[in-house]
């Protein structure tokens, strides 16, 4: 059955008050808004309201990847602009570290579950590990943003999504090509993510300086549209030169570039006679409420269509629980010697939710005819229980470190005589 114009405006309509209300709740009270955008989607789907029947929404859900990819883009966008050089400088080497640490423990514990618990083998506990072992800056950056926290633990969990977001996908992808084909080099594998890293950055950076240059030539009108038109054009081209992943950096270092034009090498900055226009930083910040309201709405409905066994949710639930076990370890270990402060440690701890690039990959497994039908049922399970009950952890969190926990040390620490920067 479809849907008539009327209709789907007036859910668009809603959707706006409801996002507007959600984003006004957590301003205002720390409540978990992106739960509330979940829930009104689930509620939009065929299993409460059916508003969106189950036909519309089995078409809707096969829009993922491309939801995310556009998602992604504009929120690693607001993140790089919001992001400062220096934060970056005196973070970047202990970001780096933690992240590592945490996707090997993720991907350990994960592993060892389904092998000893669900039977699987070793490939197929990998690849669900490998998917699950990453966070999501769609979900991480727009509530660490609001949190009234150090600049560089929001540096440090901004990065950290980043740059798990490539190794979810890369690590997965080659699990899968490891399947497939029995064998794979280690090493031309860590070659081939670290280029896609560098690659990725480097054309970010690249093409930051080059918009820097042309915009003093766009003027005023419509330099958003065509700032944002450029992004996506880096995007497309890191996504199609390194594969799945690599958009989300290079989006994210152009965004830097464009945000810290004064902290660019003075010959460069010297010669660009020319800064990012605030009315793009604002106007950016209005389109990533937009789509970050749409895209927690369409994940709820996606979630509402994904049907699974009891044994399915008790297993998702277990995984869930695994990936809270190794993200405390982690913060409790890497995270007490980075960071000085309660509030900081706490946020590292909370945000941890799963999202983008696990529903994505998770897809895959199955449709290629990688593992059995059974396993990727349950992989595609698994995860939605993952990412939901990870991201209203990471809500709640959110509420708990403003309303519950007050700052008893010095902010995250990394040399002496550093100052801290308001956030």
């Amino acid at each position: 059955m479809g849907m008539d114009s009327q209709t789907l405006l007036l859910m668009v309509s809603v959707a706006l008050f409801v996002g507007f209300a959600a984003n006004q709740l957590f301003v205002k009270y720390r409540a978990p808004d992106v739960l509330f955008l979940i829930l009104f989607g689930v509620l939009l789907g065929p299993g409460v309201t059916g508003i969106i029947d189950g036909e519309m929404a089995s078409r809707v859900t096969q829009l993922t990847t491309y939801v995310a990819a556009v998602a992604l883009s504009v929120i690693m966008l607001q993140a790089g602009m919001g992001i400062k050089v220096k934060d970056i400088v005196t973070s970047f080497s202990r970001s780096l570290i933690f992240t590592i640490i945490a996707f090997l423990v993720s991907i350990g514990v994960i592993t060892l579950i389904c092998n000893l618990i669900l039977g699987w083998t070793m490939g197929e506990s990998l690849l669900l590990a490998s998917i699950l072992g990453g966070t999501s800056g769609a979900i991480v950056i727009p509530l660490v943003r609001a949190l009234n926290v150090s600049n560089k633990v929001k540096t440090m969990v901004t990065l950290e999504s980043a740059i798990t977001d490539v190794l979810v996908i890369a690590g997965a992808m080659t699990i899968m090509a490891i399947m497939v084909s029995g064998s794979a080099d280690i090493l031309v594998v860590g070659m081939r993510v670290l280029m896609a890293f560098l690659f990725s950055s480097i054309l970010g950076v690249i093409g930051g300086i080059f918009w820097l240059n042309l915009l003093k030539y766009v003027g005023r009108s419509l330099s958003y549209m065509v700032t944002l038109a450029f992004m996506l054009l880096l995007f497309a081209i890191s996504e199609i030169t390194v594969g799945l992943g690599g958009g989300a950096m290079a989006a994210l270092m152009f965004g830097l570039t464009l945000g810290n034009t004064e902290s660019l090498p003075y010959p460069i900055w010297r010669r660009l006679d020319h800064s990012c226009d605030s009315k793009i930083i604002d106007f950016h910040d209005e389109i990533s409420f937009f789509v970050r309201t749409f895209f927690f709405i369409y994940l709820g409905l996606v979630l509402s269509t994904t049907a699974m066994s009891l044994l399915e949710l008790l297993a998702g639930v277990v995984i869930f629980n695994v990936i809270v076990i190794g993200r405390i370890i982690t913060t409790a270990t890497v995270g007490r010697a980075i960071c000085k402060d309660v509030k900081d440690r706490i946020t590292l701890l909370f945000m941890m939710p799963r999202g983008l690039a696990a529903a994505v990959v998770a897809s895959m497994p199955l449709s290629l005819g990688i593992v059995s039908a059974h396993v990727g049922s349950m992989i595609g399970s698994v995860t939605a229980v993952a990412i939901l009950l990870t991201t209203c952890l990471a809500s709640v969190g959110a509420y708990i470190i403003e309303k519950r926990v007050g700052r008893t040390e010095p902010t995250c620490e990394y040399s002496k005589g550093e100052t801290e920067i308001s956030p």
